[in-house]
């Protein structure tokens, strides 16, 4: 039975800590910009997670498109133009991977010499894309809602700070109360930051992310009952949730907002980020009732009590976070 609960708990830590970085589920950037002269300039930014040997070539097919200049090789940043004749309309972005397709979404943003601009998300299935049109309402509200769950699902950090609040209030119901004082107050700096009315470094977010996540697992192994956090989780859980907002800003601004769509984009974000943050609540909650069978534990509703050998996951969780602070706060010491 001991094995058994081990290797419980070592699948888990293996889902919560996954890698060493928080974000690194952005998609591959490309960009296409409408020039004078019926020039069309090909940009592109790819994830530093794609390491030499696994970048795509990426380029424009057109058969009313002639190549230029620009960079020929693979790299993670790169440009190229073409001259178009009649229209470009037909024209595809293809991506073209040396060894296995690494599963990157893409953003492909379009921006007219009129000074029209769209955007639009593709999956990582696709490596043939076609330029982006104008969307409509229900366009930008799958796109984004959809970019919001993926986001909060591959953002290991805020998952980490999320197991641990539940550790910290108990029941599943108490716990979704917690998270809507998290879901309000990263809702406001989400909003301002992505609006431009206040900005924070990103890498200074980040590093005081993890440190959010080191506090709480000092708390939880502290257990002081009357501590402010566990006496009013939501109100805390709310200031928490105004420095996390800035994190997911800073993602949202790496994907971009939708000309005259820039609220509603924001808004179907948000609630993308609270559909991907409420799936994983409340399934693991229900996934370690499942796992920890019997009859005693079913009747049971209290997280922390849930979760085999629950010391050992929160000092996991203190030193993912201390781990994490460490690397990001040395990263804005060097730069």
């Amino acid at each position: 039975m001991n094995f058994r609960i081990l290797k419980i708990v070592s699948f888990l830590l293996m889902l919560i800590s996954g890698s060493a970085y928080g974000h690194e589920g952005r998609p591959i950037y490309i960009e296409i910009k409408e020039s004078a002269n019926n020039i069309l300039t090909l940009r592109w930014k790819i994830p530093p997670v794609l390491k030499e040997g696994r970048i795509p070539e990426i380029s424009l097919e057109s058969k009313n498109c002639r190549f230029l200049s620009g960079l020929l090789k693979p790299s993670l940043i790169g440009i190229r133009t073409y001259r178009w004749k009649n229209s470009y309309n037909d024209a595809k972005i293809v991506l073209k991977y040396p060894a296995e397709n690494p599963a990157l979404s893409t953003l492909v943003y379009l921006q007219r010499i009129s000074g029209e601009s769209h955007s639009i998300f593709n999956g990582p299935e696709l490596i043939r894309l076609g330029l982006p049109k104008k969307l409509s309402g229900w366009d930008v509200a799958k796109q984004y809602i959809i970019a919001g769950v993926k986001h909060i699902l591959a953002g290991y950090d805020h998952l980490l700070f999320l197991i641990c609040l539940m550790m910290i209030t108990g029941g599943l119901g108490r716990t979704m109360t917690t998270i809507t004082g998290f879901t309000l107050g990263h809702s406001i700096t989400l909003a301002m930051a992505t609006l431009d009315f206040w900005q924070i470094r990103t890498e200074l977010v980040e590093a005081l992310i993890a440190l959010s996540i080191v506090m709480l697992a000092v708390e939880i192994i502290k257990g002081k009952p009357k501590s402010l956090i566990r006496r009013y989780p939501a109100i805390v859980a709310t200031a928490f949730g105004l420095l996390h907002g800035f994190g997911f800003a800073s993602a949202l601004s790496e994907l971009g907002l939708p000309q005259n769509f820039e609220i509603p984009a924001l808004a179907y974000f948000n609630i993308g980020v609270e559909i991907g943050q409420a799936f994983f609540v409340i399934a693991l909650f229900f996934l370690l009732k499942i796992v920890r069978f019997n009859k005693g534990l079913l009747k049971n509703n209290n997280f922390a009590e849930l979760i085999p050998k629950p010391l050992i996951t929160v000092y996991a969780a203190g030193l993912m976070g201390s781990y994490w602070l460490m690397e990001r706060t040395f990263g804005i010491i060097i730069e």
